[in-house]
């Protein structure tokens, strides 16, 4: 008799939790919005907002020709046009500033976050959906920890994006290679 009773209350947990669903509609709702149909949009979102914005940059002039604006405007400075000697002089140094902070991503590393499908969602120094590489440099992770959180994010690690998806299928060796390029940020 007592098989037959817990039987039947095992048979009505059961009912209630596929009725009740194992977690609520909020629940399904952000993980729609992060993974499912919500993700398209949002990424669709997102590079369009890139795109516009590199767009909107002014257009960056050459390092050669920043590098040569200085001594141009010490020749229109001579020649006593004081605005001139300001304003080139004054663009030229943001720009020759920014150059050194941006490296190229190395072939060797561009491979392989391309065969990963890394650059979806990250770029070296701009945020895409996920931040940017820079960004990551900046939390000074060991190779190690980025190959740990690259297997099993931590979506606490950073607050305002989108939780990564677990890329266990990701060999180590690859990992530490990207991880030593992100730290030579």
């Amino acid at each position: 008799m007592t098989v037959k009773k817990s039987t039947s209350w095992a048979i009505v947990a059961l009912a209630v939790y596929f009725v009740t669903g194992c977690s609520s509609k909020d629940d399904r709702d952000k993980y729609d919005h992060y993974y499912g149909s919500g993700s398209k949009s949002r990424e669709e979102t997102a590079l369009v907002k890139l795109a516009n914005d590199k767009k909107n940059q002014p257009e960056k002039p050459a390092v050669a020709p920043a590098a040569a604006a200085p001594a141009a405007a010490g020749d229109s400075a001579k020649a006593g046009d004081s605005t001139a000697a300001v304003a080139p002089g004054a663009a030229a140094t943001p720009a020759v500033a920014a150059a050194p902070k941006r490296k190229a991503v190395p072939a060797e590393v561009s491979a392989l976050l391309n065969k990963h499908a890394c650059f979806a969602c990250h770029q070296a120094y701009d945020k895409v959906i996920g931040p940017a590489y820079s960004e990551v440099a900046k939390k000074k992770y060991s190779a190690d920890e980025i190959v740990a959180l690259v297997h099993s994010p931590k979506p606490e690690h950073w607050p305002g994006y989108p939780p990564m998806a677990p890329m266990a299928h990701v060999p180590k060796a690859d990992i530490v290679v990207i991880a030593n390029w992100i730290n030579s940020l």
